[in-house]
């Protein structure tokens, strides 16, 4: 009777450490990608609520309940493409193949780094990918 449960356990615990994540510690680079999901996921919820994109800072600041990824936009440390309709709001990002940059670190165009997409999934790129990369349209 002990080898069965001896077995489930051992199934269990394997499991548990198979969850499909990527290994080792977070990284400064896994931040920066996570705050840009949370960027896309803010103005995903403005646009849930409101119907249409957040025109500018002020807007979105009035949205209640969202706070981290507008924290990052009112600091100055994520540029955002304002004005600009999301053409997927499913709760997973990626839904549409809309791949024009829509948010991104202040120091991207310089240094390259991470960029959120018209797609709400994140990019890393060098700073000339950047430039060459289509920027989001504002709507009108």
């Amino acid at each position: 009777m002990k080898s069965p449960i001896r077995a489930l356990f051992l199934l269990a615990a394997l499991a548990a450490g198979c969850d499909g994540s990527s290994s080792g510690p977070p990284t400064l680079e896994r931040g920066e990608e996570n705050r840009l999901g949370q960027v896309g996921e803010v103005l995903r919820n403005f646009q849930l609520a409101k119907g249409k994109p957040p025109k500018n800072m002020k807007e979105l600041r009035a949205n209640p309940g969202d706070s981290g990824g507008a924290d990052l936009v009112l600091s100055g440390s994520v540029v955002v493409i304002w004005n600009v309709p999301l053409p997927d709001t499913k709760e997973e990002p990626g839904g549409s193949p809309n791949e024009e940059v829509l948010a991104y670190g202040k120091d991207v165009p310089t240094q390259g780094g991470p960029v959120l997409l018209l797609n709400r999934t994140v990019r890393r790129m060098t700073a000339d990918e950047f430039k060459a990369a289509p920027q989001a349209k504002p709507g009108p």
